[in-house]
């Protein structure tokens, strides 16, 4: 008994550029050929493909469990070795909307030995079974890579495998195997796909502050799947890019340039400021709102009149500190000729409506806008991570989410009409 026969490919991620389609006008007395047959079908086929890659992603419907199976009787001697997988009948879809039907158990093996650690990917694909008769049968190959799943193939399971010939064993914690254990995290699951990607970059590629932009794209499927983010390494040729305080103010006039054309062809730079005495002023102001407010009894008018004119005075250093932090921002639009319009309403609009900035760990946030460079003050990204630091409640998590996917949302929004807006490449 041979083995399932796994093949090593490699496939380059195509993209969805359909043509106008044909189909067959069907008169009295035509002559049907086995052509216009070819073409009856290609013309639903290919409907179905646009509808599909359109709407859908691909993935796995039902089934498809994958174990660790036992070695046949009849396998030859090399293939002896406790490196068989068994896959599970079930369902999936690929990119292109083709159903992958596994209708029996399938036995493969493992057949990777890599000189270092590698991890190995277990991926099906579809495919067709010509035969002499008029009938074609749809199938599937059980492929072995190490290379991701391509758009036109679903992931079934991955191994980090080590070197040589190891044995292959069920994972001891399915939510952290080990190594040479079936991982079966990564599978993905037939969904809609998302209206909008925003891709992000950082333009000295702080490690925690993409760290924190990941964990703030892992929660988009629950919090709001029509948005996909990306990170990617190409700075002012994402989405938005990142850039901290610091880094802004010290942008070389070269730089400048390059930010300003960048902003030109609608990209978006958000510039994260910590400015710690900002936000104990903004603790202040609320604070003294909070007391205002409350009026506990034994409050004076001549106590209540003090607390006004403190806080009339703490919102005057807010101003002049916000003046400051800004001053360098609008220096360099005036420069450059940018536009001066505010844009908080689009940020605070969409998805998710903000009357007021949210507060991270008593420290309120603040955001500043004009035409697509924002300024962000306080600890937003940090609040997108799980840290032992920072004991957050459920609702500042929540809030420094959604107006994280509003950043996002109007950058990946501004990003494409802008596109749209462009002449089309001579």
């Amino acid at each position: 008994m041979n083995p399932t026969p796994l093949r090593r490919i490699q496939v380059n991620d195509g993209i969805m550029n359909p043509s106008p389609l044909q189909r067959i006008q069907v008169n009295d007395g035509m002559l049907i050929t086995a052509n216009h047959w070819q073409i009856a079908h290609s013309y639903h086929q290919q409907r179905q493909t646009i509808h599909y890659e359109a709407l859908h992603r691909g993935g796995i419907v039902s089934g498809l469990g994958v174990s660790v199976g036992p070695i046949p009787e009849v396998a030859p001697s090399k293939y002896r070795q406790p490196r068989w997988l068994t896959i599970q009948p079930g369902l999936a879809i690929d990119a292109k909307g083709n159903p992958i039907v596994v209708s029996n158990l399938e036995s493969c093996y493992l057949s990777a030995q890599p000189i270092a650690e590698t991890t190995i990917y277990i991926v099906l694909k579809h495919s067709e079974r010509s035969s002499q008769s008029e009938i074609v049968q749809e199938a599937f190959q059980i492929i072995e890579k190490d290379v991701p799943a391509e758009s036109d193939e679903v992931e079934l399971c991955r191994v980090r495998l080590g070197m040589g010939d190891v044995a292959i064993s069920p994972p001891e914690d399915v939510f952290s195997p080990a190594l040479n254990q079936l991982d079966l995290r990564y599978r993905q699951w037939v969904q809609p796909r998302p209206q909008r990607m925003a891709s992000v970059a950082a333009w000295s590629y702080h490690s925690s502050i993409i760290a924190q932009f990941e964990d703030l794209f892992a929660a988009l499927p629950g919090l709001y799947p029509a948005l996909q983010g990306q990170v990617t390494a190409q700075v002012l040729e994402s989405d938005l890019t990142y850039l901290a305080y610091e880094d802004f103010c010290e942008l070389t006039r070269p730089d400048q340039r390059q930010v300003a054309q960048y902003l030109q062809q609608g990209g978006v730079i958000l510039v994260g400021a910590a400015a710690d005495q900002l936000g104990e002023l903004y603790r202040v102001e609320a604070e003294l709102n909070q007391a205002l407010f409350a009026k506990p009894q034994g409050l004076t008018s001549s106590l209540y009149t003090s607390a006004e004119q403190e806080l009339h005075n703490v919102q005057g250093c807010i101003a002049e500190a916000v003046a400051k932090l800004t001053e360098p921002l609008l220096a360099f639009l005036n420069a450059e000729g940018l536009s001066l319009k505010s844009v908080g309403r689009e940020v605070r609009s969409q998805p998710f409506s903000f009357s007021q900035w949210p507060t991270i760990h008593g420290q309120p946030v603040d955001l500043h806008g004009w035409g697509g460079l924002l300024l962000l003050v306080g600890p937003l990204p940090q609040a997108w991570s799980l840290s032992e630091d920072l004991n957050l409640s459920r609702e500042e998590i929540r809030s420094a989410q959604e107006l994280g996917v509003n950043v996002l949302n109007f950058a990946a929004r501004r990003r494409c009409m802008y596109q749209w807006l462009a002449p089309p490449p001579s």
